[in-house]
């Protein structure tokens, strides 16, 4: 992973939304959910966290507490965009998926 979090941040956000709009259509709540998720990935590397299921934790606890903001015109849950996290991040590390039912990633 690259250690400049806020660049790492930016590519996991990008590739969020990417896949949502690939997997859906492009909305904007897509890009303020890869948003939540960047800050929630940032605050984590840059208090030293680094283990993906932490990461995927965070993310996903901070999208659930505000899914108010994204409910209406969401066609996934905070969880789903957790997983996908975690299914970037070791591909991230790795740099292959780490089995057939992981999302492809973009």
């Amino acid at each position: 992973l690259d250690e400049d979090h806020e660049a790492e941040g930016t590519k996991m956000a990008t590739s969020i939304t990417t896949w949502l709009d690939a997997e859906w259509m492009p909305q904007e709540v897509h890009v303020q959910m890869a948003e939540s998720a960047k800050g929630s990935y940032m605050r984590c590397r840059t208090n030293g966290d680094d283990d993906v299921m932490s990461i995927m934790m965070a993310i996903s606890e901070d999208l659930e507490k505000n899914w108010s903001l994204y409910d209406a015109d969401a066609f996934v849950n905070a969880w789903d965009v957790g997983n996908y996290v975690s299914d970037y991040l070791a591909k991230r590390i790795v740099g292959s998926d780490a089995c057939e039912c992981s999302s492809e990633i973009f």
